[in-house]
């Protein structure tokens, strides 16, 4: 498959499961507003960026896609990930995310220590201001919780 093809083919996939989401926020009980409200943010930033992909044009189209350009990086990816979800509901988002990024960009071979920790620090911060801040989305607090 080229990549031009699977551009596209996502991008309508994206599209479709944008709709979907919308049409399914639209079903939502009054008292869930707030879960609504969260749900049509995730659409639409869905089908904006489905629609960018769509749009795009790819300086070669017949170039044929890679999917794991990385073996080992790919494993450790896929490793930590579910590590990191089995770690959540024990430890709670924000301490899980605060060891799992940092811990992540070392293995997969990430040296800069200082641009590790101001990422995951921008990154916690600007998901604590939008979700939990703004949209009031909670977030499982593990050990620390209610």
């Amino acid at each position: 498959m080229t990549r031009s093809s699977m551009n596209r083919l996502f991008a309508v996939g994206g599209l479709g499961l944008a709709a979907a989401l919308f049409f399914g926020a639209n079903g939502f009980p009054d008292r869930a507003a707030d879960a609504a409200r969260y749900v049509f943010f995730l659409a639409g930033i869905l089908a904006a960026l489905s629609l960018v992909l769509l749009l795009q044009s790819t300086p070669s189209p017949d170039s044929h896609v890679r999917w794991v350009r990385s073996p080992r990086s790919f494993t450790v990816a896929v490793v930590a990930i579910a590590v990191y979800g089995a770690a959540i509901p024990r430890f709670g988002f924000f301490p899980a995310s605060a060891f799992f990024m940092p811990l992540l960009a070392l293995l997969l071979g990430y040296r800069r220590p200082l641009f590790i920790i101001i990422g995951t620090g921008i990154i916690l911060s600007f998901v604590y201001l939008v979700f939990v801040y703004f949209l009031g989305v909670p977030v499982p607090m593990g050990i620390w919780g209610e």
